[in-house]
């Protein structure tokens, strides 16, 4: 502070001199007041000054400059210092890196764990599901044998098998040949929108020709391939190969005897009764509808086909592609159809399953006439009509049904199940609400069912025991 008024002194001297206003100066004590406008510094050359008017020499810089690159290196050391440290501590910063690595490597190799576990257990449960289908497959398929090789000791049977089986061959050639009339309308009909926007979409003419081509093998293919003719010769073929599997059945199901029954039928819960030959019959399949997986195109061809309908459908408003998507989708419908359902289907009617479901749809018609007969009263008949007549009248329409729509093994026997219990259900509901409506007391019971001879049976059973 001191030195800040020593300075002041001396600039107001050195002022007072150059300029003569000392007395005018001196009155005008208030600093924060300007000088006249008419004050005139005349100041020579060599007077110079820095700011806080203090000169500084080239020295004092150079002094300055060291300071700072000392300071920053100083800080630079110590920073290093405190980082290598740290790093080197064993409870420091390299040791929280390597737990936080480590925690992340957990991390993604429990995610990794638990999916590839998710995986298998997926994958379990697909194989489990397999085997299960593959067994109902195998119960429902032996008892069919059973059945067919029982009733084959009655003269004539013979030509009441050959008739049923015949029967249920025909009807799944007519199922598949609607599924793929019906796909083949679709496809025609696209190709047809698709000619008439060719004319209009602007391709060139090599690229119209080729499409045309296209165009015209898939025709010519899809009328050779799904026609009712082709399709009969398929079966015809597949089912030369599936002959006698009932006889193939009955000697797995004569062995398990010998092999040992719980080995036998875990064994059975992944292969087929009659595994050779109907491996024989799916390979033919393949080799003769293989070919015809894209409407006999080329795997080349399909690519070519799609880009080529993609230029020409570059302005469609979506009603083309629409029709062009919904032909593609009936195609693939009927063809894995025909891949799986009608090989199904094939293979049970050669186990004898057409016989056994019409003599079971004749039996179902006959147990609920006798049951029916039985009642004493307009009541108990309607009560057996609801409770009894019902389940069986669904089974029977069930077998119907599955028989038409080609639903075979083990999906018609859970499909009957469950259609046979909801029905039984719906039946006692509508019951008790009839009885209900007409004050309707419980009577004893007249009529003998198969029901009662099962529980006098469990009954038997449960006392052996």
């Amino acid at each position: 502070m001191q030195n800040n008024i020593n300075q002041s002194s001396m600039l107001q001297a050195y002022i007072n001199q150059k300029t003569g206003q000392g007395a005018n100066l001196a009155q005008n004590s208030n600093p924060f007041v300007s000088p006249s406008p008419s004050l005139k510094l005349n100041l020579n050359q060599n007077d110079t000054f820095e700011k806080n008017n203090q000169q500084v020499s080239p020295e004092d810089n150079k002094k300055k400059k060291i300071a700072k690159i000392a300071l920053l290196s100083a800080c630079v050391l110590s920073a290093s210092a405190g980082i290598i440290a740290a790093f080197r501590h064993k409870g420091g910063i390299t040791k929280s890196f390597k737990e936080f690595g480590g925690k992340i490597k957990k991390f993604f190799k429990d995610s990794s764990d638990a999916t590839q576990e998710t995986v298998q257990k997926v994958k379990q449960s697909a194989e489990n599901m397999q085997d299960f289908q593959k067994g109902a497959d195998n119960i429902n398929n032996a008892k069919d044998s059973l059945i067919r090789q029982i009733f084959k000791k009655i003269p004539g049977y013979k030509k009441f098998d050959d008739w049923a089986s015949n029967l249920y061959r025909k009807a799944s050639l007519k199922t598949m040949s609607k599924k793929y009339a019906k796909a083949q309308n679709a496809i025609f009909a696209g190709d047809d929108m698709i000619i008439g926007a060719m004319k209009k979409s602007g391709i060139d003419d090599t690229e119209a020709i080729r499409l045309t081509e296209l165009l015209a093998k898939r025709r010519k293919s899809l009328e050779g391939f799904t026609g009712a003719e082709s399709i009969q010769g398929r079966i015809t073929k597949i089912d030369d190969v599936m002959q006698n599997l009932d006889e193939e059945a009955m000697k797995v199901v004569r062995g398990l005897k010998e092999e040992g029954l719980f080995k036998g039928l875990r064994r059975l819960s992944k292969q087929s009764l009659a595994e050779e030959k109907l491996t024989a019959a799916k390979k033919l399949q393949q080799e003769l509808i293989g070919g015809h997986k894209l409407a006999g195109l080329t795997d080349d061809e399909s690519v070519e086909l799609a880009e080529l309908i993609k230029k020409v459908l570059k302005n469609d408003d979506g009603t083309i592609a629409k029709q062009i998507n919904k032909g593609n989708k009936l195609f693939k419908n009927a063809y894995s159809k025909e891949t799986t359902d009608l090989f199904e289907k094939l293979r049970d009617i050669n186990y004898g399953c057409a016989p056994g479901d019409i003599l079971g749809m004749g039996s179902t018609v006959g147990l609920l006439g006798l049951y029916t007969a039985q009642a004493n009263s307009k009541e108990e008949k309607v009560g057996v009509t609801l409770t009894t007549g019902i389940p069986l009248l669904t089974t029977l329409g069930t077998t119907i049904f599955a028989t038409t729509k080609m639903v075979s093994g083990a999906k018609a026997l859970v499909l009957g199940g469950v259609t046979g219990m909801f029905a039984s259900m719906l039946g006692d509901k509508i019951n008790e609400k009839y009885k209900q409506a007409h004050n309707i007391k419980e009577t004893p019971k007249t009529i003998v069912t198969l029901d009662d001879y099962a529980d006098k049976v469990k009954e038997k059973i449960s006392l052996d025991a």
